[in-house]
């Protein structure tokens, strides 16, 4: 079969091709006869000769037969479809997918078919209504420990055959269209999560649980002379902690915290280090860290400074200043990794990073300035600038 999986064209394609359409003009005589499908094609201008078996939900294609003028309904899988019957003709229809149509990914026992009803009678016309690729949109947390839970995120998630971690396959706790979760193996593995369903593989671009451009994770040095953080009385708790992810992390567990700009049991800098990243623009890049907020955060901030070629570029983190989040506060279910656009952190000028090799700084600090904060618990780990 001949799949083509493609969305729904703009209006502008549908103007187009209608224009290009040789419609023959319908009479009394031929409306009234008995229907017949002979094709199916896409709408797409450039492609008008290419004819299709199947497509997506949502497409716009074009129904070719005889005595099709004086249609009254057509269906996909017995789904009524809306279509324009003045962009039509004795030989042709031109319809849209419901984008909501059963397929044969989603729904047992459809029919794969066209119908079509005119003032003649009835045509059908095999036809397969298909699914997308699966897509990963991310990870809830990118670090996960053995044994733990990995949460994906994504779309199109019909028919799941595997989830693997690298070669490993992961045994499916749950799925839906848009999650899956699935259980890490007895031993640690960094490498790539892949999700296979019916009509094709999703993978990461990223490995899990991978130091791949960290910049501070509070495990590998990073000052020349061995210490994890250059200066910052920030708490570093121990990878034996039972909270830990991956490691050493850092956190702020307090009460009352005073309205200020600064404290300096709340920051940790690198000062002046080689991170050693490879060179691109900010506009190629993300910015990653794991963050753990184990009750509501409804005030205050994560002040993020990033160092580059004599200049800081600076982010505010503070994801509960949302509507999403403004009455609840914003609550993790364990470790969530953040990301973050490069292209986000943003000088005194309002330029960004133009070569990421030249960063020798990240300054973290919680930040309170406008209000007293009656408790915060917030972790973090894992800061680091990758590829997107």
């Amino acid at each position: 079969m001949n799949f083509k999986y493609l969305y729904k064209a703009g209006l502008g394609v549908l103007l187009a091709a209608g224009m290009l359409l040789s419609f023959q003009s319908c009479n009394e005589d031929d409306m009234d006869g008995a229907p017949t499908i002979t094709n199916v094609r896409l709408l797409d201008p450039e492609k008008a000769d290419s004819s299709v078996t199947g497509a997506l939900p949502g497409t716009l294609i074009v129904v070719q037969g005889q005595n099709l003028g004086s249609v009254l309904k057509v269906y996909f899988n017995d789904f009524e479809a809306s279509f324009n019957s003045a962009l039509g003709s004795n030989s042709n229809i031109i319809v849209n997918i419901p984008p909501n149509a059963p397929t044969k990914a989603v729904e047992a026992g459809v029919s794969n078919k066209i119908k079509v009803l005119t003032k003649g009678g009835e045509a059908t016309y095999d036809f397969v209504l298909t699914s997308p690729m699966p897509v990963i949109s991310g990870l809830y947390s990118e670090f996960v420990k053995a044994n733990g839970t990995v949460v994906i995120n994504g779309d199109y998630f019909y028919n799941i055959k595997s989830v693997k971690l690298g070669t490993t396959s992961l045994q499916i706790l749950s799925s839906s269209v848009k999650q899956i979760t699935a259980k890490m193996p007895a031993t640690g593995l960094i490498d790539a999560i892949s999700v296979e369903g019916e009509f094709g593989t999703a993978k990461t671009n990223f490995k899990m649980n991978d130091s791949d451009g960290h910049m501070i994770n509070f495990d590998v040095p990073a000052t020349s002379w061995g210490s994890d953080v250059c200066y910052g009385a920030a708490p570093i708790i121990a990878a034996t902690d039972p909270g830990a992810i991956s490691g050493k992390y850092s956190r702020i567990k307090e009460t009352k915290l005073p309205a200020t700009g600064y404290n300096d049991g709340w920051i940790f800098s690198t000062c002046y280090f080689e991170f050693k990243l490879p060179a691109g623009a900010a506009a190629d890049r993300q910015f990653k860290f794991e963050h753990n907020i184990a009750e509501p955060w409804k005030a205050g901030k994560y002040d993020i400074t990033i160092g580059a070629a004599g200049s800081e570029y600076v982010y505010s983190f503070q994801p509960w200043n949302s509507t999403e989040y403004a009455a609840t506060g914003y609550q993790t279910n364990g470790w969530r990794t953040a990301v973050i656009e490069l292209s986000e952190f943003k000088n005194a000028a309002g330029s960004t990073i133009a070569d990421v090799s030249k960063i020798t700084d990240l300054k973290v600090l919680f930040n309170t300035p406008d209000v007293t904060i009656a408790s915060f618990n917030g972790s973090v780990d894992n800061f680091r600038i990758v590829k997107k």
